[in-house]
C-alpha cells in the first residue's frame, strides 16, 4: 500500500481492482495547501524561512519553493519538516494530508488490518456494526483514561 491518503472506498476498490492506479486524493474545500499550511506553521513559531531550513537541514531556497508551491515534497521531506518544527500529531497529520499523504498513524499494522477488515465486502453489515460498537467503547475508554491523567 502506498503512502497516499486512502478512503474506505479506495481500499475496497484496490482489493477488487488492484491493477488500476487510484488517483491522488483531492483536498476538501477550505483545506490549506501544503504551501499555505507550511507557511502558517512556520510563521506561528516566529521563524524565518532560513530558521526552518537550518532546523530541517534544507537549503533555504527549498523552503521558499515549498511555500511558493513550486516544489512538491516527498513524504519523508514532510516528516523531516514536521520533526524540525516539533509539530503535535494533529498538525503533523494536517501537514502530511495537505501534501497528499496519509497519516503516520496508518503505519500501525493493527489500524491497516482494521481498515481492510471493515472494507471487506464479504463481511456483513451487522458484523461491521458490531466492530464499530466495540471501537466506540474502546475510544470512550481511552478518553476516560486520558482524563484520569490530568
Amino acid at each position: 500500500m502506498d503512502d497516499r491518503v486512502l478512503s474506505q472506498r479506495d481500499i475496497v476498490e484496490r482489493q477488487i481492482m488492484p491493477e488500476i492506479e487510484m488517483p491522488a486524493p483531492t483536498p476538501a474545500p477550505g483545506d490549506l495547501s501544503f504551501a499555505e499550511l507550511l507557511q502558517r506553521l512556520r510563521r506561528e513559531r516566529g521563524w524565518t524561512k532560513a530558521d526552518l531550513a537550518k532546523r530541517a537541514h534544507f537549503d533555504p531556497s527549498s523552503i521558499t519553493r515549498f511555500e511558493q508551491g513550486a516544489r512538491t515534497p516527498e513524504r519523508d521531506t514532510v516528516i523531516q519538516i514536521a520533526n524540525a518544527m516539533a509539530l503535535p500529531v494533529s498538525d503533523r497529520d494536517r501537514l502530511l494530508a495537505s501534501a497528499g499523504f496519509r497519516s503516520e498513524l496508518w503505519d500501525d499494522p493493527l489500524l491497516v488490518e482494521l481498515a481492510q477488515i471493515l472494507g471487506d465486502t464479504r463481511m456483513s453489515a451487522a458484523a461491521k456494526n458490531e466492530v464499530r460498537t466495540v471501537l466506540r467503547m474502546a475510544i470512550a475508554y481511552c478518553k476516560l483514561q486520558r482524563l484520569d491523567t490530568y
